[in-house]
């Protein structure tokens, strides 16, 4: 067994920084989801975030999607949120997880499973000292992947706060595009959704977009995140 690395930011050069990434065993079970990947590992650099996308609604007449999810330990997650098309499917590979579901904490580790009805609000952290490792499907096929990966290149970019958010007008502009797909309890729905209406208009007449095509590339990604190999 080797502990490889990989998941890095890349340098101007092209070359991993250092204590950028995550690691994983050789012959573990995570080597064998990274080496089903049908796109690159795309990152979160502010937060400790990586995702992998596994399996494309396209292949399965949208019955649903599939990715691995990495988290650094400590990392908070999402904040509460809730999908108001799909039920989100969860099982932990590795590491330690708190769940909040409709304000329920449930502890979960490796092998337990999880499943979040659609219109149900919920949100996860990662605990404990180590990296955590989960699987995500959406059912059905959801936009999930589109979203995380506007987030996270504009991450890559500098767009977001220190926190990892969108400021103000540009989180109008998001969350006015992907309120089919996902929508935070705070502030609370329908306030979010008035001034969602009120005020998406005007940052798109500043310049603001609900995403970049660039984001959705493999090439942004290959530039950016060091990917291993296959």
């Amino acid at each position: 067994m080797t502990i490889l690395t990989t998941g890095e930011r890349l340098d101007e050069k092209g070359k991993p920084i250092p204590g950028t990434g995550f690691e994983y065993e050789s012959d573990g079970h995570v080597a064998e989801l990274l080496a089903q990947r049908i796109g690159p590992i795309f990152s979160q650099p502010i937060t400790g975030e990586w995702g992998v996308p596994l399996v494309d609604g396209a292949e399965n007449n949208n019955q649903f999607t599939r990715g691995l999810a990495i988290f650094s330990p400590g990392n908070l997650g999402p904040a509460e949120h809730f999908h108001p098309t799909y039920v989100e499917k969860f099982e932990v590979i590795s590491g330690e997880f708190v769940f909040s579901v409709n304000g329920e904490d449930i502890n979960a580790g490796p092998g337990d499973k999880l499943s979040v009805e659609k219109g149900v609000r919920h949100s996860w952290r990662c605990v404990g000292d180590d990296y955590g490792f989960v699987t995500v499907e959406a059912w059905p096929s959801a936009r999930l992947g589109e979203v995380l990966g506007t987030l996270f290149g504009m991450a890559h970019e500098g767009k977001l706060t220190s926190k990892g958010q969108p400021k103000f007008l540009h989180a109008m502009v998001i969350g006015r595009e992907y309120s089919d797909d996902t929508v935070f309890t705070s502030p609370p729905p329908f306030i979010s959704s008035v001034l969602t209406m009120l005020l998406a208009p005007l940052a798109r007449l500043l310049g603001y977009k609900a995403t970049e095509p660039r984001y959705l590339e493999h090439s942004f990604w290959e530039k950016h995140v060091n990917q291993p190999p296959k």
